[in-house]
């Protein structure tokens, strides 16, 4: 498997934590809170479309996406069909400059909300870090509204896993040219989609 075996690479050769210990903290705080009945099975799932998000991942993030997506058997034309119409609808190749180095963030709607299956096609051990820290304040949520990211547990867990991953993210762009910035979910996915994936 093609994506297995280079996010086995990155993490061999760079001494990286496996993605679920890196987002064990968000992840233990989000079960945390649903056993509070602070969950989101009632919810629309705004905070996964247009209206609320913006969300950007990194290279590291991006590949072990990407390896869900292969152990899923989901790199296919329907997946990256969704991804490309994802970034054409809202306009996602179109950077707004803001500043040195810095570009406007646009919202969209991810192509895996409620793809392949109910809530979230890559699961709690895959998605972005900022996925799992954004959770509902309140029981009862069910069209967004009183939620917020946990920037505590976000700060605590970069404190102790930012410097293996800039080695990873560093390594992907030295090593296998994908670009270092962090970029939407589905640009960032089909970075590797067309770099590694071969077309039949």
């Amino acid at each position: 498997m093609l994506f297995k075996e280079l996010l086995g690479e990155i993490y061999d050769s760079h001494n990286i934590s496996k993605a679920s210990k890196r987002r064990e903290l968000l992840a233990e705080q989000m079960l945390s809170n649903e056993k509070a009945g602070k969950d989101c099975m009632s919810c629309t799932g705004r905070c996964c479309t247009f209206e609320a998000n913006s969300m950007q991942m990194t290279s590291l993030e991006a590949l072990e996406a990407m390896t869900v997506l292969e152990e899923k058997g989901l790199l296919n034309d329907e997946v990256k069909s969704r991804l490309q119409k994802c970034i054409d609808e809202f306009r996602l190749d179109k950077y707004i400059q803001i500043g040195p180095g810095e570009y406007f963030r646009k919202s969209y709607t991810c192509p895996f909300f409620f793809f392949p299956e109910f809530g979230c096609g890559l699961g709690i051990d895959n998605k972005p870090y900022g996925c799992i820290a954004f959770n509902p304040c309140e029981s009862g949520i069910e069209d967004g509204g009183n939620c917020q990211s946990d920037l505590d547990i976000q700060e605590k867990r970069n404190d102790l896993f930012e410097e293996e991953e800039d080695r990873a993210n560093e390594a992907l762009f030295k090593e296998k040219g994908i670009s270092i910035l962090k970029e939407p979910i589905p640009i960032k996915l089909l970075e590797f989609w067309n770099k590694f994936v071969k077309e039949s």
